[in-house]
């Protein structure tokens, strides 16, 4: 029991880590106070924040900006004509005949994590590296959960053999497997044979799976992208929304298509705790919504050229990682985060004084480094798993748009060109994470944890 102000605080509650994006804030501003201290007013690497940078597309804005702006709550499944639309958009681009009766509107996909974590019994298989937004739910529920963890070899990806491994080792009831993909922080993409081999074990074994699928519009080669709801659409609810591919976290618009076949009952069960928790999604939101659902030229033109930067930005960034002696990356194929593995060096990182992996991100954060991420819990990696997170996010989203339209880069070094015109401030931070590490990997590093 945790006390404070005299005032006691529920136990679970201190079992719940920070949100990376709160986590990532207090370290910018602690190691800032501490640079004031010394007279310090270098600025700062900013790799940890993992939102979009373009502008909010125009059909959304001047949708919310101002038409109706109705004050009565909507129906808590979302408004009829939204799950219509998100309907007709999966059939288009993802081969899944969903009617509006299985699409949920949440406020945001987090939102939506948490009815689902609900409503079905047994325990959630969450892999390792990935998205820390699980556990933390898991964990006020009380939800019993197990870690599949992930390997370099496999560039991070759930194995079937070993899911296959730990769900023959679990209690023979219903389980739940988390699927991110693409993945996230990795960038990585699970091909179809690589879905066909998990939808396979969860059906022999009773699991269903929770397939994120927040970035796959910002797949680099759409062609490459296939839906875990077109392979297990028995098993499978489908999350998405408009916070990555639209650019627009702040709405906080989620979208789930339940399993094929679901009874009224789920859906009652799921729109119960769903509106008890916070009643319907905001409807003037729902509304501006519709838009980025709808056939549009306009939106498509709006993804093809963020994701186009996007791809340049990030893999380009990854590349410069990958370079670096002592490190480890793979090249992300979607997203605008990559992951990098500093384990082949922990040897020198822990004679840095760096000894878990919630260290890692203090340790960078230091003057003269000034390197700001987020590391250890805040990216699910277990406290012996030294990975980072970086998000190619730093950049002029709005500048780097109107640059892509009017002289769109064609050759790879009109790529290059475009990064560095676009992303120089990124190369920068990466040269100086080389620095760092050269500097642990000599022993010239000494990690303070007064910085922290």
């Amino acid at each position: 029991m945790v006390k404070t102000a005299g005032i006691m605080i529920d136990a679970r509650v201190d079992r719940i880590q920070q949100p990376d994006t709160l986590r990532f804030s207090q370290l910018v501003a602690g190691q800032k106070h501490v640079c004031q201290s010394v007279a310090c007013c270098e600025d700062f690497f900013s790799f940890g924040r993992a939102e979009s940078p373009f502008p909010v597309p125009d059909d959304i804005r001047v949708e919310i900006s101002g038409k109706s702006c109705p004050g009565t709550l909507a129906d808590p499944a979302g408004l009829p004509e939204l799950r219509e639309a998100v309907s007709g958009f999966y059939a288009r681009n993802y081969n899944i005949t969903a009617d509006a009766d299985r699409i949920i509107i949440g406020h945001g996909v987090k939102g939506l994590v948490l009815p689902i974590f609900t409503i079905l019994a047994g325990s959630v298989i969450v892999p390792s590296p990935g998205w820390l937004g699980y556990l933390p739910q898991l964990r006020i529920l009380n939800k019993p959960y197990y870690r599949l963890y992930g390997h370099y070899a496999a560039q991070y990806k759930i194995r079937p053999t070993q899911l296959a491994a730990m769900l023959k080792g679990l209690v023979k009831s219903q389980h739940l497997l988390i699927l991110n993909n693409p993945g996230y922080p990795t960038g990585n993409l699970y091909t179809e044979k690589d879905l066909k081999e998990i939808a396979a074990i969860c059906r022999e074994s009773n699991t269903l799976i929770l397939a994120n699928e927040a970035y796959s519009l910002l797949t680099y080669d759409l062609s490459k992208f296939v839906s875990m709801g077109s392979i297990y659409p028995e098993g499978t609810f489908v999350l998405n929304g408009l916070s990555m591919d639209r650019s627009a976290g702040g709405l906080r618009i989620g979208t789930c298509i339940l399993p094929e076949g679901s009874d009224q009952a789920l859906k009652d069960e799921l729109i119960k705790v769903l509106a008890t928790v916070y009643t319907a999604a905001v409807t003037p939101v729902q509304q501006a919504a519709i838009p980025a659902y709808l056939p549009n030229p306009a939106m498509d033109a709006y993804l093809h050229d963020t994701r186009e930067i996007h791809r340049i930005m990030t893999t380009r960034l990854a590349a410069r990682c990958a370079a670096i002696e002592g490190v480890r990356t793979i090249i992300p194929e979607g997203g605008f985060s990559f992951m990098v593995d500093l384990n082949v060096m922990i040897a020198e990182i822990r004679a840095a004084g760096i000894q878990y992996s919630n260290d890692l991100a203090p340790a960078m954060i230091q003057h003269p480094y000034h390197i700001a991420t987020v590391t250890g819990e805040a990216m699910m990696a277990g406290y012996d798993d030294f990975y980072i997170r970086f998000s190619a996010t730093d950049y002029d989203g709005t500048a780097a748009l109107e640059s892509y339209r009017s002289v769109p880069p064609k050759t790879p070094s009109d790529e290059e060109a475009f990064f560095m015109r676009h992303g120089a401030r990124m190369a920068a931070g990466i040269e100086m994470f080389s620095r760092w590490v050269s500097d642990v990997r000599s022993g010239s590093f000494k990690f303070e944890k007064s910085a922290e």
